[in-house]
């Protein structure tokens, strides 16, 4: 169940419909600039999320940050996110660069869809044995695929979406990533404070 949660967040968090106006501007209507950029942002998520996923654990034990206050701030991260989705505000559409190879990496790999948020949520959630890290994994996989294949079609799924159907994915995601945010915040509060559980 938890990496069912972690997986709904990481999609509400990445939101690939939110990233769909960036790479169109960027790919400028050329077809063979968005598989570019495509490429090189969901392979910029995908190492970033790994990275996170098997490494984080030992640089939060390097800083002698527990487990439960890296929850409470990954909670703190993310639920300014998930409101300004839910009021239909932009969490982040920086200016782009007219490099395709430039603009793929960052902002659209990180930290559009792979940011701190992100981040913090898989440090946050991933699971101290090593099956569970491998299965996080996949779904990350998963997700880099999926929001890969979203971004390949962005031209023509942004207008077969329409401006109102957008407002209300992005709304509904916010939604989702707020109570995953409340939900961790709880965690790491009950983990700091056991008078609390």
């Amino acid at each position: 169940m938890a990496l069912i949660n972690t997986a709904v967040g990481l999609l509400a968090i990445s939101s690939p419909i939110g990233a769909l106006p960036v790479v169109a501007k960027a790919a400028g209507g050329e077809p063979g600039r968005v598989r570019r950029i495509s490429r090189l942002a969901v392979l910029t998520f995908l190492f970033t999320l790994l990275a996170a996923c098997w490494w984080g654990q030992a640089l939060l034990d390097l800083f002698a940050i527990t487990l439960d206050s890296f929850r409470v701030a990954g909670g703190l991260i993310l639920l300014p996110i998930g409101l300004r989705l839910i009021e239909g505000l932009e969490v982040g559409h920086p200016e782009v660069d007219n490099d395709a190879g430039t603009v793929g990496v960052v902002p659209i790999g990180m930290p559009l869809l792979a940011g701190p948020g992100a981040i913090s949520l898989v440090v946050a959630e991933a699971p101290p044995a090593w099956i569970g890290r491998l299965a996080l994994s996949g779904i990350i996989a998963l997700l880099a695929l999926g929001i890969y294949l979203v971004l390949l079609v962005s031209m023509p799924l942004r207008r077969a979406l329409g401006e109102l159907q957008e407002k209300v994915i992005s709304r509904l995601m916010g939604l989702l990533l707020s109570a995953i945010a409340v939900q961790m915040l709880v965690s790491g509060l009950k983990g700091c404070f056991p008078v609390l559980a």
